[in-house]
């Protein structure tokens, strides 16, 4: 779907949502977008990147935001490419899947206090505006997630298999934030390379290179706070570890103990059982002595385990 909106003087926005192959031909014949850059409008998956065309002067840039349409309520999480093209009066937005929540944010930015005192704003201060605004979802997801980490962290005596099952999913959620974070970074870093560069007709104002520096240092800090958060969880993953590992050395340790203490009663049951002369053989007294003499190697064994404090140092240890 395309959505044309006019702003001040010339210059137009084009939004784009889920296009089809058809729009796509639409945007290079009406719109003058480059053909090389289609493929990368189309791709719902694409990388964060800014490209910049000779011919045309057109710019394209494509950085990855949250998803608007993922529910807070649960720790999934996805991000989504959110691109576009620069063009000299036109910017050309594409969203796949919450396209109209991200056109919602844009038409929040153009009716917000971002202009306050600029009448004629160009379209990369725009572009920038933008990303500001998303890239907000980025320090409230995270915020999101390190609430469920506290939460899962407040076990008592054992994790159970749920929150091991949780703990493993949010681990990988912030490393896919951290990545995603880390490509908004080179992307921000590409588009001032580039402007700085005296073979590429996209010079950057004052204004411009003061957003765009905010712009970077806000990428920079949701990609730090991606990565302590992400160092945080594998932390408590240790811990989760190291309880698990500590509670199987116990039923290890017990399971030992108790089956050398178990083997003794057989072993002289069984000799009573067998058709041999034995002493006190056909008595009374042969079934109480027969308990006797299973019970004191046992305690014998206890009493050595005890004394070799091998039975009190493990509780320590617990």
């Amino acid at each position: 779907m395309i959505k044309r909106v006019a702003l001040w003087q010339d210059k137009t926005w084009v939004a784009v949502t889920d296009p089809t192959h058809d729009e796509l031909a639409t945007l290079v014949a009406a719109d003058h977008v480059p053909r090389r850059f289609v493929h990368h409008l189309r791709d719902g998956k694409e990388r964060a990147r800014f490209d910049f065309d000779f011919d045309t002067g057109a710019g394209l840039f494509v950085f990855k935001v949250i998803d608007p349409s993922t529910n807070k309520d649960i720790e999934h999480t996805t991000t989504m490419p959110f691109a576009g093209v620069l063009l000299d009066h036109t910017l050309v937005t594409v969203c796949h899947g919450a396209g109209d929540k991200v056109n919602r944010i844009i038409e929040g930015v153009l009716q917000g206090e971002s202009w306050a005192g600029r009448q004629q704003p160009s379209l990369k201060l725009l572009v920038m505006a933008v990303m500001l605004e998303l890239n907000a979802g980025y320090f409230d997801r995270i915020n999101d997630l390190d609430n469920l980490r506290q939460k899962l962290e407040r076990y008592r005596t054992r994790p159970s298999d749920s929150q091991i099952s949780q703990l493993s999913e949010l681990g990988k959620i912030l490393i896919y934030l951290k990545a995603a974070a880390s490509g908004n970074v080179i992307a921000a870093h590409q588009l001032q390379a580039i402007a700085e560069s005296s073979d590429y007709a996209i010079a950057l104002t004052k204004d411009e290179r003061y957003w765009l520096k905010n712009l970077q240092e806000e990428f920079e800090q949701a990609r730090d706070l991606a990565e302590v958060n992400s160092e945080i969880v594998a932390q408590v993953t240790d811990a989760y570890s190291n309880v698990l590992n500590n509670s199987l050395n116990t039923t290890m340790w017990l399971l030992t103990v108790w089956s050398l203490a178990l083997a003794v009663p057989p072993i002289i049951s069984g000799f009573y059982g067998m058709n041999v002369k034995l002493p006190i053989i056909g008595g009374w007294r042969d079934w109480p002595v027969t308990i006797i003499l299973s019970l004191v190697p046992v305690a014998g064994l206890l009493w050595y385990l005890h004394h070799r404090h091998a039975l009190s140092t493990h509780t320590r240890r617990r």
